[in-house]
């Protein structure tokens, strides 16, 4: 089975108005996501390409149930789709007529070969696979997820008529109760004895994804691995000019005091984006990573606010503004790594977390917990819950300022979450005995860690 898109997707740009024409085959759908329902597997289907005129462009479309396509949904970086593709599947079998003798086709035993072969090859994703989110969160470490009609297809369909590899197909499902069958590991991935997970430590299987991911999101600082425990702590860079970073800060405190003078400001002292700038003057002072961060996280907010008119350009407004920019701005001039950093992460486009996505970040904060300790695993915590929960809980994004302007919050805690779960999972893939140590005093499986750091690596190369 494979989607077959034809037709023009015909993109309108949205400051110049120059019309693009994205041919079909630039892009190529995979499954993204696939949950099993009351009908059978509930799959998230997308396609990606990108121009140098309009940037990244995704397409998405769910199949619910098995063979029913919904419309394509364009994610077209804030340009205008004036005309989609079209979509439909097509049943691929190499399968010919003319060499096939019906006299001579035994369906008994054919039924039993595909059967056999299937079983050999495939388990029940129960059996193996780590399972982390609540909302059916199968983490297919081996590959998969796999139906029965499409395993038998890619093996016998130039050996066997399709309507009988679906009939067998139908028969494996109707026996087990699955649509959504994981392969079964070899031994270059699973050992029998429950405690040696070394192998699978070892693997290269998240490496690519890790490294790439690690070079999309970087931090001017250092992971420091305890050799004792297996966890990790943060090593700040070190401020390359002090006087300058504390009169910044100063400056800023001042700030925020003027603002809080006057409710007419419309922020307080619960207000999201003063709490943020309190912690960062009281508790990250000698990181200057983190007080960029911050200060470009909050101007941006802020910038977003007032531009929309849900807080007004008063002169308190504009001078915090005012001492965010010069705070990030001077950072970037005198330290060469914060700088480069950011006009990496400017290039980004971050995708905002899905639900499932949210789930999965939840579920992984106990084993980040666990990873991480002093400065990081506080910062771990804090973002993770800001970007389950208190993100969701504040206004929602509004419009009316520049796309320059403009941010997509969370962008710069979901760099921290997911760059650091990258290096995280780098450095653990050469000290599988430290893992080891982390198993046996927290309880978490090694094989789950490892899961967990791969999972939460795809979804931020999904997200950036």
């Amino acid at each position: 089975m494979r989607i077959s898109t034809t037709g023009k997707a015909i993109v309108r740009h949205s400051e110049t108005g120059e019309l693009f024409e994205i041919e079909p085959d630039e892009i190529d759908w995979e499954v993204v996501a696939s949950q099993e329902r009351d009908m059978g597997p509930d799959r998230l289907w997308g396609a990606s390409t990108s121009r140098d005129e309009l940037g990244d462009l995704r397409w998405e479309m769910s199949e619910y149930p098995e063979g029913f396509l919904g419309e394509p949904v364009a994610d077209l970086n804030g340009h205008k789709l004036e005309q989609n593709f079209s979509v439909s599947i097509e049943h691929e079998s190499d399968f010919d007529d003319q060499d096939f003798d019906e006299d001579d086709f035994d369906r008994e035993a054919a039924t039993e070969e595909l059967k056999e072969w299937f079983y050999a090859n495939y388990e029940d994703p129960a059996n193996s696979l780590p399972h982390i989110s609540a909302e059916g969160g199968y983490q297919w470490i081996y590959g998969g997820p796999e139906t029965p009609q499409g395993a038998l297809g890619d093996n016998f369909s130039g050996e066997y008529p399709e309507d009988f590899i679906d009939k067998v197909a139908q028969e494996i499902i109707d026996e087990r109760g699955l649509w959504d069958w994981s392969p079964i590991p070899g031994p270059e991935f699973y050992d029998d004895d429950d405690d040696d997970d070394s192998d699978i430590l070892e693997g290269q299987r998240f490496e690519d994804d890790a490294d790439k991911l690690s070079r999309l999101l970087p931090l001017a600082e250092e992971l420091i691995q305890d050799q004792e425990t297996g966890t990790f702590r943060v090593r700040f860079k070190e401020v390359v000019k002090p006087g300058l970073l504390a009169a910044t800060l100063s400056q800023l405190t001042d700030a925020i005091e003027d603002v809080l003078e006057n409710q007419s400001n419309g922020l307080n002292a619960n207000s999201l984006e003063i709490r943020k700038l309190r912690r960062t003057i009281e508790r990250y002072a000698n990181d200057p990573q983190r007080v960029e961060m911050d200060l470009t996280t909050v101007h941006h907010s802020l910038t977003v606010q007032i531009g929309s008119g849900e807080l007004p350009p008063s002169d308190e407004n504009n001078a915090l503004l005012l001492a965010l920019q010069e705070g990030a701005q001077g950072i970037r001039a005198t330290d060469t790594e914060v700088s480069e950093n950011r006009k990496i992460l400017q290039e980004q486009s971050l995708r905002e977390l899905s639900s499932e996505g949210l789930a999965q970040l939840a579920d992984a904060a106990p084993i980040l917990e666990t990873l991480t300790e002093g400065d990081l695993q506080e910062q771990m915590r804090e973002d993770v819950l800001f970007l389950t929960q208190e993100m969701r809980a504040g206004p929602p994004q509004l419009p009316g300022v520049t796309r320059a302007d403009a941010i997509i919050p969370g962008r710069d805690e979901a760099v921290r979450v997911f760059g650091r779960s990258a290096r995280i999972l780098i450095v653990l893939r050469n000290t599988p005995d430290l893992v080891e140590k982390i198993h046996a005093s927290a309880g978490f499986k090694a094989l789950n860690i490892l899961a967990v750091l791969g999972s939460l690596v795809s979804l931020g190369l999904m997200l950036f």
